[in-house]
């Protein structure tokens, strides 16, 4: 065999091993490709997964508030007229007085607290329960009652309660007029500050409402602690 053949077919075997080699590398690279797009949509599902927990939580716990004065209903159903059909209480009645108030009590820190979580969080379902809002303090004299008695405790859910009491933005204005009358001292100046904020305000929307009054009695409260 002449030297320049053996030359050609070393030449040769050399580039097809380098061919191989490369052909070899090339499906590593492939697999580990591969092997990182799928890590890549598992921490895709993963961040989704951990994004989506906190409106799960905050989901769950609407329900949990709803199902808290529903199993009340359950319990006691002779309490559900005072609440759904207009009923006011007597003396007559089956169910005692405390009862009744207690039960408003605790419709409304349900409400109170809704309204407060969609202000903090806007992942929470505040429209999903806006309309049972509605219809309940549309639907119950006594929950109106015991809002207005102690609007002071609902600092910062109370305006919101009071528009989803109410059709149009002029009713709420006259409960606001109302409430000043009733109240003296800072609770009066506090409730003056709502109906300003009311009056300049182009539509009622409670939630909104609600926003701007967490931020503006946060942000008095620290004005009041650094002085």
């Amino acid at each position: 065999m002449s030297t320049e053949l053996l030359v050609s077919i070393l030449s040769f075997g050399g580039t097809f091993l380098l061919v191989l080699t490369g052909l070899l590398n090339f499906s590593v690279f492939i697999r580990q490709l591969r092997n990182a797009r799928q890590q890549l949509e598992t921490a895709r599902h993963q961040l989704e997964q951990a994004q989506q927990q906190p409106e799960i939580q905050l989901i769950q716990r609407a329900m949990a508030e709803t199902g808290e004065y529903l199993r009340a209903f359950v319990e006691k159903p002779y309490l559900r007229p005072y609440f759904y059909t207009g009923r006011r209480w007597k003396e007559a009645d089956r169910a005692s007085e405390d009862e009744v108030l207690a039960m408003a009590e605790l419709m409304l820190h349900a409400f109170a607290s809704s309204i407060i979580h969609s202000a903090a969080f806007p992942q929470y379902p505040a429209r999903s329960v806006e309309q049972t809002i509605r219809f309940h303090l549309q639907h119950s004299p006594t929950l109106r009652e015991f809002l207005f008695e102690n609007f002071e405790r609902y600092t910062y859910s109370g305006l919101a309660l009071l528009c989803l009491k109410n059709e149009t933005k002029d009713q709420t204005e006259r409960d606001l007029h109302s409430l000043v009358d009733a109240a003296e001292g800072r609770e009066r100046a506090r409730r003056e500050q709502l109906l300003a904020l009311v009056t300049g305000a182009e539509t009622a929307d409670p939630f909104e409402l609600a926003k701007y009054t967490i931020r503006r009695t946060q942000a008095e409260r620290i004005v009041a602690a650094e002085r």
